[in-house]
């Protein structure tokens, strides 16, 4: 059976389910900032594009996690702006539409967004 992927994507991506998620963070990564861990840190436009582009590829968004950019932006804690869509996610839902709505909420708070991309592609039924 053949898949759409070539054998040097999926060697340089590493698994063969997360090629396309690893194709859409290299897209973005001149965009962003390096997180903790080597994660990739988008602001709110930026971060949307991403959404919308992995919305295009099938690719589900399992999290979002906000980091401030500077160690205090007034009146905003970072920890209280986090999004988990695994459960739906899951259960085989894309959550480009919620994911976007939470980064659009925030967009104005000056924060940085890590966008966790799922496997791909998500089948839709």
């Amino acid at each position: 059976m053949e898949t759409s992927q070539t054998s040097t994507e999926r060697v340089s991506a590493g698994s063969p389910r997360d090629v396309k998620a690893a194709r859409l963070k290299d897209e973005f990564r001149e965009d962003g900032r390096s997180g903790a861990g080597g994660s990739l840190l988008l602001w709110s436009t930026d971060a949307i594009e991403l959404v919308n582009r992995a919305a295009d590829e099938g690719v589900p968004i399992v999290r979002i996690t906000c980091v401030a950019p500077t160690p205090a932006i007034d009146g905003v804690d970072p920890r209280e702006h986090r999004a988990d869509f695994s459960r739906e996610v899951c259960g085989g839902h894309g959550c480009w539409e919620s994911a976007e709505a939470f980064i659009r909420r925030r967009g104005e708070l000056g924060l940085l967004f890590n966008v966790e991309l799922g496997d791909d592609p998500l089948e839709i039924v």
